[in-house]
């Protein structure tokens, strides 16, 4: 009887540590080996992968780009400002405005106007910033839209004379009885950039998601105006102010058709849309029963010599298989299963590996919780679009492989 209590205590704090690991995550630090526990390691290295393409969107990009760069084309960026009170406001009679600029940043301190795009404006919707992709906008044209031209371009030191940032400004005020139509209840305040000068190849701006919280170098439009303010019959107060009124959204059209797919290699790119799915042979009984499962780290290859630096990458399991052969996907068919089980590095590189840690998803395999139908593995979305990463698996000495730490009570 004693023997018996002390094993049932046993599998009592092994099952505990099972259930805290449940609630929360990767918390599995303590030492059990006082306890009568083995550990065992399982290596598995029959890793399949495969790709597939989504049409890409740049909606979550912190840059605005315009031009060829890396053979992918952005023919058009398009801005989105904000419905704001002031625009309805400055048609009161008491309101004069002085100046409307629309601004847009960047970080090159050698831009000149003649390298700058022109600008342009629309009344009408013309872009959904999570969604919108360049298989929307085929034999797109702006040859409608309100030409504004090209901007003033101010270059912006501190007091040490050091470089900070550029503007790029338009005046507006040209559009001003568009832009406060209360008429039209269906007004968008839309906005498009677009290179017109053929020797400039490339450009590129700040998005809304550059900066967090202060805004300083979102794009927006700037208003300065006066107003009298009549005291009494015989005093009226003048008053100087300005108001910003910020993007709501803003997104870049990328263009991968021209890409050859033929040269595609197997990785990511969210320029080109590539993403890949990853088939690792684990279930429930790829482990002893009742295991708790120490660390579960997937391995995967990457060829450093056409590889981008400080690349960042997504894993997640799927929970649908979809037939993805040769096929340009307008939104991603696969559903990841997020958090907790979703896995973002860091640069997380060691010996041209990707490090990426599977133990949460694992370990609710065994506990009969999920079931495995592989892992798509995509670009961070902040990552430049014009870069990419190539796997490389037919490499015999570095291989991808998962390795599987795991402790378990002995019959």
């Amino acid at each position: 009887m004693k023997s018996l209590f002390f094993n049932m205590n046993i599998l009592g704090v092994f099952m505990l540590s099972i259930s805290s690991w449940q609630c929360e995550d990767n918390r599995i630090e303590a030492d059990l080996f006082h306890l009568p526990l083995s550990q065992d390691t399982v290596s598995i290295d029959l890793i399949s992968f495969s790709s597939y393409r989504i049409a890409p969107n740049l909606g979550s990009n912190d840059r605005l780009y315009l031009g060829t760069k890396n053979s992918l084309d952005v023919p058009l960026s398009f801005i989105g400002i904000k419905d704001h009170y002031y625009w309805s406001n400055s048609l009161d009679s008491t309101v004069t405005v002085d100046s409307l600029h629309f601004i847009l940043y960047s970080s090159d301190s050698l831009l000149t106007q003649s390298s700058t795009p022109n600008l342009f404006f629309n009344p009408d919707s013309q872009f959904n910033e999570s969604k919108s992709t360049y298989l929307d906008f085929v034999g797109y044209s702006i040859a409608d839209w309100e030409s504004i031209g090209q901007p003033n371009v101010i270059i912006n030191t501190d007091t040490s004379g050091i470089f900070t940032y550029t503007e790029l400004v338009w005046d507006i005020m040209s559009i001003d009885s568009m832009l406060t139509d209360t008429v039209d209840s269906n007004l968008i305040r839309n906005f498009a950039i677009q290179m017109t000068n053929s020797d400039t190849n490339f450009i590129e701006l700040f998005s809304r998601e550059a900066t967090s919280g202060d805004g300083l170098m979102d794009p927006k439009v700037k208003m300065y105006y006066r107003q009298n303010i009549e005291i009494n019959e015989d005093s009226t107060f003048h008053d100087t102010s300005n108001v910003t009124i910020y993007s709501f959204g803003d997104i870049s059209i990328i263009d991968p058709s021209y890409i050859d797919t033929e040269s595609i290699n197997l990785g990511l790119s969210n320029g080109i849309g590539l993403r890949s799915l990853v088939s690792i042979p684990f279930d429930s009984a790829s482990i002893p029963e009742g295991s708790l499962i120490r660390k579960a780290i997937l391995s995967l290859p990457i060829d450093t010599s056409s590889s981008s630096d400080g690349y960042n990458i997504i894993v997640d399991p799927i929970d649908e298989l979809v037939d993805t052969a040769d096929v340009v996907f307008e939104t991603d068919p696969y559903i990841g299963m997020g958090y907790p089980y979703q896995f973002r590095t860091s640069s997380n590189i060691e010996n041209g590996m990707f490090i990426v840690s599977l133990k949460n998803f694992l370990q609710n395999i065994t506990l009969g919780n999920e079931t495995n139908l592989g892992f798509k593995v995509v670009s961070n979305e902040k990552n430049d679009p014009f870069e990419s990463i190539n796997f490389d698996i037919e490499n015999e000495s570095a291989k991808p492989i998962l390795e599987i730490i795991y402790v378990y009570v002995p019959n």
